[in-house]
Parts: structure tokens; sequence; C-alpha cells
């Protein structure tokens, strides 16, 4: 008899999961599909993006299983109205084409015929976690086109690696079976305490995990993330001269943040002359609990570096 109890409230279980799972990830795909997509055709495919409101442009590099809608949600948290906010999806994400050589360098020129076809001829630029890789290779090797770059919870390059020594890092991003419209709300709803470790923070309080799901459209671009983008900087990390950089730069970092070393980012401020800083010792890789200093903090380095530029 309690054997049949037991299978019948397992049935249940699984048909009211499976209930809620129907209803959440269809909500989620037509949250991803009501925002205004556009698209241009770059020399490596196809690439969407988000283009919203009017000034001085502010172009973001989303983190790991990002897109438009994660890059838009971020620019609305930090900037609000007072810029022009575009939100391309990297290679690999939410419509954007992967190439066969996905690389942060390959990035940054897409970004800059993204700002070509939209006639923009400066842009800031905000890279957050595995997107800073892409932001400081358009920092260095197109300075015309950056007013200044804003690196938030962003890795960076901390010393050079072998090949081998890459792999004996293991795998430099989530499993790929959690890549997966189930796997991966399944996960949110029963184990958040694994984001929240990962994360060093409260994920399920933070609007911008919404954007995580649905997870299948970001499989390629997560893919691509943990194989090339969260090496390059330390497998071709003679390719990253941060002395060299002549753009303004602001860092936001938590100190206690672990997917984003902060040992690397102190190398980075080390090396970087005259980088402004938004230093927290808490928050995790959200900077959960500095929203309004970190927010204060971009605002600020927007405005002084446009005083700069109308006095140089």
């Amino acid at each position: 008899m309690s054997v049949y109890l037991l299978l019948i409230v397992l049935f249940a279980f699984i048909c009211f999961e499976g209930y809620r799972f129907r209803s959440d990830i269809k909500a989620a795909y037509e949250r991803l599909n009501h925002y205004e997509v556009k698209s241009i055709n770059t020399s490596f495919g196809k690439m969407t993006y988000l283009d919203e409101g009017s000034g001085e442009a502010m172009i973001i590099s989303h983190g790991i299983f990002g897109g438009y809608d994660q890059g838009l949600t971020s620019l609305r948290q930090v900037v609000g109205d007072r810029q022009r906010k575009i939100s391309p999806s990297r290679f690999g994400y939410v419509g954007t084409e992967l190439p066969q050589e996905p690389t942060p360098k390959n990035q940054a020129k897409a970004f800059v015929e993204l700002l070509d076809q939209l006639k923009i001829e400066k842009s800031y630029v905000l890279g957050t976690s595995a997107g800073g890789a892409a932001t400081l290779r358009m920092a260095l090797e197109h300075p015309h086109r950056v007013k200044g770059i804003i690196l938030l919870s962003s890795g960076a390059p901390d010393k050079k690696r072998s090949p081998d020594e890459v792999k004996e890092m293991g795998l430099q991003g989530p499993p790929p079976i959690i890549v997966n419209d189930f796997i991966m709300w399944f996960t949110m709803k029963h184990f958040g305490f694994i984001f929240n470790h990962m994360m060093g923070s409260r994920v399920v309080t933070n609007t911008l995990f919404e954007t995580m799901l649905p997870a299948t459209p970001r499989r390629k671009g997560v893919k691509a993330d943990s194989e090339i983008t969260n090496t390059d900087m330390t497998l071709n990390y003679e390719d990253y001269p941060l002395e060299q950089l002549q753009v303004p730069v602001l860092v936001c970092h938590a100190k206690d943040d672990p997917m984003a070393n902060y040992e690397a980012i102190d190398k980075f401020i080390q090396r970087v002359t005259d980088a402004d800083t938004a230093i927290c010792e808490t928050g995790g890789h959200t900077i959960e609990g500095n929203g309004d200093f970190v927010n204060q903090a971009i605002l600020d380095f927007i405005d002084k570096t446009n005083r700069a530029e109308k006095f140089s």
C-alpha cells in the first residue's frame, strides 16, 4: 500500500512540475520575443541587438548565459534613461550566429561593425563578467571608437598560462547538461543554493537572472564562452597589454566575487594608469547590496569623461 501511495505522490509531483515548467517556459519565451529585436549582417554572420533610448551611446558586452535581453536589463539598471542603450547578443547567443572563430578579438570587430551600421562614432562600452574580454579587445584595438570602458564584475588577465595549465584548471563555464530549458528551470526552482554559491549572492532576488531562461537559445554562446572566451585572456596574455590602454577605465567589483577573482582585478588596476574604481568588500558576482554605489560610480564616470573630452 505504501508503495502505491508513493507512486501516486510521485506521479502527482511530476504532473505538477510539468505544468509549472510549461507555464514558466512559455512565459520566458514570450518575454524574450516581446522585444523589438533588430539585426545586421556582420563579417561574422547575423547579429541581433536592441537599441533603446537617446543621447550618448553605451554598448554592452554581456556575460555568460546572456543575450540582448540580459544586456538591456543590465543597461537599464546602471544608467536608467540617461543613455542610448545598445544591447547586442554576443556570438552564439539568442539570434546571433556563431562564427568559426568566436574570439573576443572578433567579437570586438563585430561591435565596431554594429557602431558603423548605426553611424555611431564613439560609444561607452560596458563589459560584464565574460563580456569583459571583448570589451578590453575593443578598447585596445579600436580606441578611437571608445569613449570609455566600464568593467562590471568582469574577468581580467592575470598571467600567461599554457594550454596544459588551462586544461588543469578544469571547466571554465557551466556543465553543458545544465544549458537546457527544463534542467535550468528545475535547478533554479529547487536548487537555488547552487547558484547562490556560484555567484556569492542571492540570485533568487535578482531580476537579472530571469534572463537566464530560456536557456536553450543561449547554448552555443555558453559553449563558446566556456571553451574560448573565458580562457583567451590567459592563453593569449600578451594580446592584452593593459599598460597601452588609451581610453578611460572604470572598474566595478566585489572583493568576494567567487566567479571573477578579485586578485586578477587588483593586478589589472595596478597595470592601468589612472583607472577609476568602485570596489566593494562584499556583494559577490552581482555586487548585491551595492547597486546604488556602483550605479552612481558609473554615472559619475560618464560625467567625468564627458567634461574631460570637452576641455581636451
